[in-house]
């Protein structure tokens, strides 16, 4: 009697034990599958470009110094500071980045014509099928000119331009001079969305000093960027 007694209880103990085990196991799964489904959304909320091509083209380069500020300043290596800034952002937002030039040189070839040199561009991004394509320059007018600028093509949807336009403006604190249409050629020659940006006005000493300061061509970029996300979760 005294044995059956003891087996029972045994029996029933290891009983409740496996039960508990059983409900252990599956609520730590239950977790650890949450875990997996929250870090799944945060992974895609820091990647929302993610399937995206962008071509990020730095105005002039090469043979062609762009702009020049009264102090020397050349709108060639403003512009190509800037586009790599873009493109770290871009690449960590889970876009396919390409840049029309990675470095100091011609696009198309050594000391070719402004026509052929804007027509490599075009042809990059026409040929990757991009979602967009970005062009990065710096304005120049007079010494008095000031303030930043987004363009697109006549016709086309304006909400990148001006989403962009918006973001800089934020980033950069200079004179809002709006998104505005244009007819440049890297515009209306693309096949994808295209903006021009005119971070600040390089013919200006007060910013020609702003765009040879690292920060300042870091908010440049968070500016595009943020406009870019804006345009693609609107």
């Amino acid at each position: 009697m005294k044995i059956q007694l003891r087996f029972s209880l045994t029996f029933i103990a290891l009983l409740v034990l496996g039960m508990l085990s059983t409900t252990m196991t599956a609520n730590a799964s239950y977790g650890f599958q949450s875990q997996n489904i929250d870090t799944l959304r945060d992974y895609q909320s820091k990647r929302p470009l993610k399937n995206k091509v962008i071509v990020v083209d730095p105005g002039h380069g090469g043979s062609d110094a762009g702009a020049i500020g009264p102090n020397n300043v050349t709108e060639k290596n403003v512009t190509l500071a800037i586009a790599r800034d873009l493109r770290e952002l871009l690449s960590a937002g889970g876009a396919t980045v390409i840049m029309t030039r990675t470095s100091d040189r011609d696009v198309a070839v050594d000391g070719s014509s402004d026509i052929d040199e804007l027509q490599a561009r075009v042809d990059i991004a026409n040929q990757a099928n991009a979602d967009l394509f970005v062009s990065i320059h710096t304005d120049a007018f007079a010494e008095h000119g000031t303030g930043t600028t987004t363009y697109f093509c006549p016709g086309s949807n304006s909400d990148l331009a001006r989403f962009v336009q918006d973001n800089m403006v934020s980033q950069l604190k200079l004179y809002d001079r709006g998104s505005q249409p244009s007819d440049f050629y890297v515009l209306k020659n693309t096949n994808m969305p295209a903006i021009l940006t005119e971070a600040a006005f390089i013919s200006n000493p007060k910013e020609e000093k702003l765009l040879i300061n690292r920060d300042f061509n870091k908010k440049v970029a968070i500016g595009i960027y943020n406009g870019i996300k804006q345009y693609f979760i609107q």
